[in-house]
């Protein structure tokens, strides 16, 4: 008998437990309270299977039975489920130029507290506040939520996809951060420590739940004191080998030097690196600055046209504090329109400056949920 004539071997039965688990905790989260009989209907699974499953997810501590009610169809009483309160917790955090801004959830990603550090001057002083802000959010959260499962944390600096270690880049505008979160937090909490780029994750949170929910292919560009790219394709994260892909920051100016370099030299960066002056910036658009939004938008626009002639994606979101400024979305159409090889569907994020802590939590969420499955 060949090898195309043996028939497929069925999977172990852990891995479909493990899979039915799965489905079936996310269709509860989703939601928010539901009976075996609901859960069998929406996913196709039988009922004793779905019984079983359920038995194992409260076994576990993950769901919680909330006691047998109506269903509102006649005469019909059914236990209806939900995740409980004690099925544990995660901890996004977010490190940038702003300081520390961390917020906690429940395993739905349902917000319980949040917590904010202002900037650090060095990155001793960084290390404290990361290390400040984890012991209070521990704090706040005692026991009521059950035990802390992952803590995921942003970056505005690339990180190595392999060693997951945060890489140095020449005239980074955030040299504080360029510091190991997990070696920091060693002795303060005991859970799995993630860490990933901020333009990264605040694509990851426009994609799971932001305005580029359901593009299969989609570009977020960040425009603040850096400029970054997050780029989906076939909805992966694209990350590069080191971790470098998206900084296009990088990219050749109009004239000598880097887009970053050029921005600055325009007038928008700071005397200690070619970064963008954010808060600078910004007060000359709330103004009214032509020049200011005709340079920040020329230089918009060359990324984005940078990006159209290698991906074409099919939407390309505006991010960060400056790229989301109301006074610029216009005039970035404009010139991208002038230059770009083809038609470009051009918007800004729906997630705001803190879309980086939404995507982090979306990471911390999805391990915590898989490694309390695993258990």
């Amino acid at each position: 008998m060949s090898d195309q004539d043996a028939a497929p071997r069925a999977l172990p039965q852990s891995v479909l437990r493990s899979a039915t688990d799965k489905t079936l905790l996310d269709e509860i989260v989703n939601r928010g309270q539901t009976t075996r009989a609901e859960l069998a209907t929406a996913t196709g699974i039988s009922k004793p299977t779905v019984s079983e499953s359920v038995r194992r997810l409260v076994e576990g501590g993950l769901l919680a039975a909330t006691g047998p009610r109506e269903t509102g169809r006649r005469g019909r009483i059914a236990t209806f489920y939900e995740l409980a309160e004690t099925a544990g917790w995660v901890l996004a955090i977010m490190l940038d130029q702003s300081g520390v801004h961390a917020w906690s959830s429940n395993l739905a990603g349902r917000p319980l507290h949040q917590h904010d550090q202002p900037p650090a001057g060095d990155t001793s002083a960084l290390v404290g506040a990361l290390r400040a802000v984890t012991t209070a959010a521990t704090e706040k959260a005692g026991t009521a939520h059950g035990p802390l499962r992952a803590i995921a944390v942003s970056v505005a600096n690339p990180v190595d996809p392999t060693t997951h270690e945060v890489t140095a880049l020449r005239d980074s505008p955030f040299p504080a951060g360029l510091m190991s979160p997990a070696d920091a937090l060693t002795g303060t909490v005991r859970a799995p420590v993630l860490v990933d780029n901020d333009v990264n994750l605040a694509a990851l949170a426009e994609h799971r739940a932001g305005a580029a929910a359901g593009a299969a292919s989609f570009a977020y560009v960040y425009v603040g004191a850096g400029l970054g790219l997050g780029l989906y394709i076939g909805d992966q994260l694209i990350r590069g080998a080191h971790g470098l892909a998206g900084e296009i920051g990088y990219l050749p100016g109009a004239r000598s030097g880097t887009l970053a370099a050029e921005l600055a030299a325009s007038g928008f960066g700071r005397p200690d690196a070619p970064a963008t002056d954010v808060n600078a910036v910004i007060r000359l658009l709330d103004k009214g600055s032509v020049r200011a939004a005709r340079v920040i938008s020329a230089a918009i626009a060359r990324a984005v046209t940078s990006v159209n002639a290698v991906v074409d994606p099919e939407l390309i979101l505006l991010g960060g504090p400056l790229g989301t400024h109301p006074a610029l979305l216009e005039p970035v159409r404009e010139a991208v329109a002038a230059i770009s090889p083809g038609p470009t569907r051009l918007a800004p994020g729906t997630l705001g400056v803190r879309a980086p802590l939404h995507g982090a939590t979306h990471l911390a969420v999805e391990h915590a949920r898989a490694t309390a499955l695993a258990t």
